[in-house]
């Protein structure tokens, strides 16, 4: 039985040699199954090491892990990197319910690349320029492309009248660079790494937890950039959906298969345990991703009633406040149903006969303004 080090090593050279560059068309039903294989495959073992393991704990800093420890804060990155490469393989789908599945997909991956960088910042291996760019989401799952390079004001030398497509290439330059600089660290420890004896296992041990740390931290910078790409993507999707060019109408069995459409991408709620981060120290739990318009439902709540509202219909209100009596009735229509219902009714007669008795009564007995005289005597 393999150790979880090199069950996570195989699943990332998989991702690599075949799922990062591809023999076959990434919506091809062999591609989308081996995709969603390896992803499976990661949960397991994410679930493994979060929770029976338990390597990683939230009052822990980065030296009380051990060294191969280090390496499994990436798997939140290449969950991000192989879902957003997810998308249905049904051919006879329409577009527009692949966009849907394709958004659902691509949203799901920005927020595993957040947890991922989440969980470097909880360690604080986060370098300062992207940790103050996770700050600053308002929605920390879900930013938006002016949070993610909006400039700080620490930092802002005159920038106010800078352009945003000036800020862009400015971040995406220092970006670059410090990407740059980090892999050429990495390449130099690595030499370092196979240069040294077997037998001198404690420089070893030093140079490696050094080299998975860099990475760690050259993988946040692509992370950085694959929020970009992915944002871009899925406004592009948002407008399509919302303005979906003139097609056809489905048939009557397209439209009683499109329930199944999930399942045959392979997207399964197991899947939802990819909300779960693998620590936060900080509060930032995530909050889990659901396919719910979240934002009208609150708006609901807040413009709708105090608790809940009425549990039956208009009809069978109005239906019970009628038989109750507390349905007002009056005008010339009704006193003149009413007559007619009760003209041969002798009791009925007789009463509103004394009531126009009492009334005459009343009026010689009160002269009219009697009753309201204002203090006056």
């Amino acid at each position: 039985m393999s150790s979880p080090m090199e069950e996570y090593t195989h699943i990332v050279n998989t991702y690599t040699k075949e799922i990062e560059h591809p023999s076959s068309r990434q919506d091809s039903e062999q591609f989308q199954k081996l995709l969603s294989a390896n992803i499976e495959t990661l949960l397991e073992l994410k679930s493994t090491i979060t929770n029976k393991l338990a390597l990683f704990s939230s009052n822990e800093t980065i030296d009380d892990l051990t060294t191969s420890s280090i390496k499994f804060l990436s798997m939140d990155y290449y969950l991000a990197l192989m879902c957003c490469r997810r998308q249905s393989y049904v051919q006879d789908m329409d577009n527009i319910s692949k966009n849907r599945i394709r958004l659902m997909f691509l949203e799901k991956s920005i927020q595993l690349f957040v947890q991922f960088l989440i969980s470097l910042e909880d360690y604080e291996l986060l370098d300062k320029s992207l940790s103050g760019k996770i700050d600053s989401f308002k929605i920390v799952y879900r930013p938006t492309m002016d949070e993610l390079y909006k400039v700080n004001s620490e930092n802002s030398i005159g920038n106010e009248e800078l352009t945003m497509a000036y800020m862009k290439r400015q971040q995406k330059i220092e970006f670059f660079q410090r990407s740059k600089q980090l892999t050429a660290k990495m390449r130099a420890l690595e030499s370092k790494v196979n240069s040294i004896e077997i037998d001198n296992g404690s420089d070893k041990e030093e140079l490696l937890r050094d080299l998975y740390i860099q990475n760690l931290k050259q993988l946040s910078y692509s992370a950085f950039n694959e929020i970009e790409q992915i944002l871009y993507e899925t406004e592009l999707l948002k407008n399509i959906i919302r303005n979906p060019p003139p097609i056809e109408e489905q048939s009557s069995e397209r439209k009683e298969g499109k329930d199944n459409f999930f399942d045959n991408t392979g997207y399964t709620d197991r899947l939802e345990t990819l909300n779960k981060p693998l620590l936060s120290k900080n509060g930032k739990i995530l909050r889990n991703f659901t396919l719910v318009d979240k934002k009208t439902e609150l708006k609901n709540k807040v413009r709708g009633y105090g608790q809940y509202g009425p549990t039956m219909s208009v009809e069978d209100f109005l239906q019970k406040e009628w038989e109750d009596g507390r349905v007002l009735q009056g005008g010339p229509e009704s006193a003149n149903q009413q007559e007619e219902i009760n003209e041969d009714d002798e009791e009925y007669n007789d009463r509103e006969t004394y009531k126009a008795r009492d009334w005459d009564d009343f009026k010689d007995n009160n002269a009219k303004g009697s009753g309201n005289t204002m203090n006056m005597g």
